[in-house]
């Protein structure tokens, strides 16, 4: 007792002592199994398929605990042609992620979704037994996204062939959908120059150093807790850049795995009046709507005067989009400041241009089948909060990403905030086709006429002398090529 006094002389470093040794002992015990069940995997195998070729192959693999280092067996497999290890097929321990198990790599990627790569590590290293870098958190998420790209590139291959409903099929009379850009900070080596920069921006209509990441949910309706709170409904979100077309060709794929869309009866889109936003939503024969929050936006930003403002929310209550154009137009005339008619100059624009979807779905009547149990219609405009999936991590850290890395992080926070991580990895891709597939032959087949390791043709070879007169020294020759004993020595 005095000498764990002396070594510990606060609880905290005997909590961590100890938590260190119980991850020792965890190692060693899940290193007995893997080699226990070795042993099960090579007794029940099909002999007639796999050919042990190695006893001891070493290997390691990360766990919570910390690294696990064990020896498997080798085998042949007669029907693919291939070499494996049965006991890491069994397992399932070779994962996207390598050697490293697959809860520890989900760990990770949760870490690394809440925190910086260089915190996640920190957490990784202080909360489990394993010890690993900001290097190395980073490697196993964009392993871990290889994987999912892999299962997004086989929900496309389904859809195309006609099979959907691998996210779990949700029938649904009315599907609602929500888009918007979100502004992210590029990394400084892709960036443009800062005097072209500008320039772009002021042409295009982008921001210098910032790139706009595409982002899109769909959700079934709002259901209502005990305490009165609504909450959106199997929702689902995805995000990335590139082309809009890609972007939404994606999103639809993810929709029809998603929910019934035979089913479905009516599709409302509430977008900020993007003309990706639009296209998409004709294309899709849905009912496109102008954002409130944004429509509320612009006119803030536009309209100093509370009393003008007043009055065009007041044209807007009584739902007359005439009456708020005109007003904006005779604002517009009677400004005495430039910079003041320019901006009701561009809000009148922006209304026009968006005049067929001015008014919300509940503002033109839109009359809508019945909600499933426990399903509510509200308006729509949710998609702002709903930014905070990417903009928490992503944009209010002072963080800067390439296109790629920003890709796979966004992946990684709509699937996890949705319908989880394990919705989309459930999906397996197609095996492999063998590069030379072989029919599996019986036990005594197969030494005969393939013959065992690497190059043993020979073993088919036709013996010396098979054609000529046998002497004594030419058997006890074509007896050591058989590797057969001599036992008649009668000749010496």
């Amino acid at each position: 007792m005095t000498k764990i006094t002396e070594e510990h002389k606060n609880f905290k470093s005997f909590e961590r002592e100890l938590f260190q040794i119980m991850c020792k002992i965890a190692c060693g015990l899940i290193q007995q199994y893997l080699e226990w069940r070795d042993l099960t995997v090579m007794a029940l195998r099909d002999k007639s398929r796999f050919r042990l070729i190695d006893k001891n192959r070493a290997s390691t693999i990360k766990t919570l605990f910390g690294e696990v280092s064990y020896c498997r067996r080798y085998y042949y497999d007669y029907c693919y042609s291939r070499y494996v290890f049965l006991l890491d097929e069994a397992l399932g321990i070779k994962c996207g992620c390598g050697l490293i198990s697959e809860n520890l790599a989900e760990r990770i990627v949760h870490e690394c979704a809440d925190k910086s790569f260089r915190k996640a590590a920190d957490s990784i290293s202080t909360l489990t037994g394993q010890v690993i870098s900001a290097m190395g958190a980073w490697n196993v998420l964009q392993r871990f996204v290889e994987t999912i790209c892999k299962q997004e590139i086989r929900l496309k291959e389904l859809n195309d062939n006609g099979s959907t409903g691998h996210l779990g099929r949700l029938p649904i009379p009315v599907l609602f959908e929500e888009c918007d850009d979100v502004w992210i900070s590029r990394q400084r080596e892709q960036r443009r120059k800062p005097g072209t920069a500008a320039k772009g921006a002021k042409m295009i209509g982008t921001k210098p150093g910032k790139l706009p990441m595409h982002v899109a949910i769909a959700y079934a309706g709002w259901t209502q807790s005990e305490s009165g709170r609504h909450s959106t409904a199997n929702k689902i979100a995805y995000a990335s850049f590139g082309k809009p077309s890609e972007f939404m060709e994606m999103f639809g794929t993810l929709l029809n795995h998603r929910y019934d869309m035979d089913g479905v009866v009516r599709r409302i889109t509430n977008g900020d009046g993007e003309p990706w936003i639009r296209t998409a939503a004709e294309l899709n024969d849905s009912i496109l709507q102008l954002d409130p929050f944004h429509r509320c936006q612009a006119i803030v930003r536009a309209v100093s005067d509370k009393s003008d403002r007043k009055l065009l929310f007041n044209a807007i209550d009584k739902k007359d989009i005439n009456k708020v154009l005109a007003c904006i137009c005779e604002m517009a005339l009677d400004a005495q400041d430039e910079s003041e008619q320019k901006k009701l100059t561009k809000l009148y624009g922006y209304f026009y241009n968006n005049k067929d979807s001015f008014l919300t779905w509940q503002e033109r009547g839109v009359e809508l089948p019945a909600p499933p149990k426990g399903i509510t219609y509200r308006g729509l405009g949710v998609q702002e909060s709903n930014n905070c999936l990417i903009t928490q991590r992503m944009k209010h850290r002072r963080a800067s990403w390439s296109e790629g890395g920003a890709n796979n992080m966004a992946r990684i926070l709509c699937y996890r905030a949705t319908i989880g991580l394990g919705a989309i990895l459930g999906v397996l891709p197609e095996p492999e086709p063998p590069e030379a597939f072989a029919e599996p032959m019986s036990a005594a087949k197969s030494p005969k006429y393939d013959g065992r390791g690497y190059g043993a043709d020979w073993l088919n070879a036709p013996l010396p002398f098979d054609n000529a007169f046998k002497t004594h020294g030419r058997e006890a020759i074509r007896r050591m090529l058989r590797m057969k004993p001599i036992s008649d020595l009668s000749f010496i």
